[in-house]
């Protein structure tokens, strides 16, 4: 019987209900891999295990070994693997940058690997028609620095933007930190081209700027997370760069005046790109390290705006100033330089080393409670709230937010040598999701479900909605072995074949209630 190589926790593998394991053992996965190695080259199938190691881990604290790593150049090859796939009946999770917060690129019923990273090729940037063709293994960095050569962006500049690629972008339908203005990434998306399990090569959607042509499946795949089909090739809505830009920063003693100054802005028709806040621990752990001199304060904003010349950056600059000060804002401040930007967005983007620098040893890890999205008018408490449950439990968390669309980030360190601390932060996940759904906000909001958030997708989405999800599953993916154990679909537990990464977790141990 051919096991997975991965089998390493002792865990109940009960939810595997779909993927059927071929026949076979170390002889079928021979075949399979000199199969692949005739179709992609033998330099680009990884089969040690040394080597497959690397692809065991992304940001999230699980571990699962594939059996097999391949790595296609071209749509044409994509296809011949999966047919190859299917033909063996082998689990199939693609990858791109390994930047998965929620273990949406781990291979947790072991299998092959999709690692589409040498698939990253910028095809075309049209300034004529507004749109870039890319294959899915770019990198956004890279796709980005290109834009601007040419005065134009893709304004989603996600939180791992030197990592993510634009396959694992799309498939995971995220935000960016300037979502508030531009939305989600997959209403960006003109065409793209999805290979599915049985080898048939789907081209959704035109390069023109609309169309309405029946169910809009490409906004089905967008966010799909891998589980329905690959994504080989992109046709994507860019933008002219905007020629100004400053950041807008103010302190709060009062999270209710933070958030009030927020909607206001919000509702002032100022186009602000970023509406931002961080909470008072943040601040606090951000001058202790960094000694930048911040004042004492409940929450800090923070805030990108664009202009199409100076008098119009000014003048939104004035409205935001104003709205901040009358909300009792603290030391308003205007930022234009890199260096004061920089620091004027410090409390957001540099609390995590500057906790671990606090407490050496500790780690920032992915966790499911680490992009719920709650109402407009439920920020400020829902901030209290999981701040709250995190301190209870005693466990360390920066809390931020993007003000303007409701998804709050508790960025939680742990120590990992330390199991009752591990323990610790799934409690804490588990109120703060249940309060999050009690109040009416998702549990997901951008990092989408994933692996580690499979035991919360049945009250998530409900009965009805969930039969549908898996109704769609088996017409794509009959066999169930696309990206299997994902988004709760074939599995709502988290105990496949894998392990825990730090040593000091005991994987029989139940949460406390």
């Amino acid at each position: 019987m051919y096991t997975l190589s991965t089998s390493l926790s002792s865990g109940s593998s009960s939810g595997r209900r779909n993927a059927r394991k071929p026949k076979g053992g170390g002889q079928q996965l021979s075949q399979i891999e000199e199969k692949a190695k005739s179709i992609v080259g033998e330099n680009n199938v990884v089969a040690d295990k040394v080597d497959r190691v690397a692809y065991a881990r992304d940001l999230t604290p699980y571990f699962a070994i594939p059996d097999i790593v391949v790595l296609p150049q071209n749509s044409d090859q994509v296809v011949k693997i999966l047919r190859l796939a299917s033909e063996h009946n082998i689990p199939v999770t693609p990858r791109g940058g390994g930047a998965s917060f929620q273990g949406s690129s781990l291979a947790v019923r072991g299998g092959l690997v999709l690692d589409l990273s040498r698939m990253n090729k910028i095809l075309e940037i049209s300034r004529e028609d507004l749109v870039a063709v890319v294959q899915p293994g770019v990198r956004y960095e890279t796709f980005e620095h290109e834009l601007e050569r040419q005065g134009l962006t893709f304004p989603h500049d996600v939180g791992s933007h030197d990592a993510a690629t634009i396959g694992g972008i799309l498939a995971s339908d995220s935000n960016g930190h300037h979502a508030y203005k531009y939305g989600r990434v997959g209403s960006w998306i003109q065409s793209m081209e999805v290979v599915l399990l049985d080898g048939r090569v789907l081209r959704l959607g035109t390069r023109a700027p609309r169309y309405n042509m029946g169910y809009n499946l490409s906004a089905l795949f967008a966010g799909s997370e891998g589980t329905l089909g690959i994504i080989t090739e992109a046709t994507l809505r860019v933008i002219p760069r905007m020629p100004v830009f400053a950041s807008i920063g103010a302190f709060f003693e009062d999270l209710d005046d933070l958030m009030a100054a927020s909607h206001e802005i919000n509702m002032s028709g100022v186009d602000a790109g970023t509406l931002e806040a961080t909470d008072g621990y943040t601040v606090k752990t951000i001058n202790d390290v960094m000694d930048l001199g911040f004042p004492e304060c409940e929450g800090n904003f923070v805030g990108d705006v664009e202009g199409f010349d100076e008098e119009n950056l000014q003048h939104k600059l004035r409205i935001m100033s104003r709205i901040l000060e009358e909300n009792n804002g603290k030391e308003v401040t205007v930022a234009r330089d890199d260096a004061s930007i920089k620091r004027l967005w410090s409390p957001r983007l540099d609390i995590d080393i500057a906790i671990c620098k606090v407490h050496p040893g500790y780690r920032e890890i992915g966790f499911a409670a680490a992009d719920p999205c709650v109402p407009l008018s439920k920020m400020a408490e829902a901030m209290r709230k999981i701040g709250e449950i995190i301190r209870d439990q005693g466990i360390l968390a920066a809390v931020f937010c993007h003000t303007g669309i409701g998804i709050i980030h508790p960025a939680v360190l742990f120590n990992p040598n330390d199991s009752d601390h591990w323990h610790a932060m799934k409690r804490a996940e588990k109120e703060i999701l249940e309060y999050v759904m009690d109040i009416g906000g998702a549990v997901t909001a951008e990092h989408g479900f994933g692996y580690v958030k499979n035991t919360y997708v049945r009250r998530a989405v409900g009965e009805e909605k969930l039969a549908i999800d898996r109704q769609i599953k088996e017409i794509f993916d009959p066999a169930g072995i696309l990206n299997p154990g994902k988004m709760g679909i074939d599995s709502e537990e988290r105990d496949d074949d894998v392990r825990f990464i730090f040593p000091a977790y005991v994987p029989d141990k139940e949460v406390e209630e």
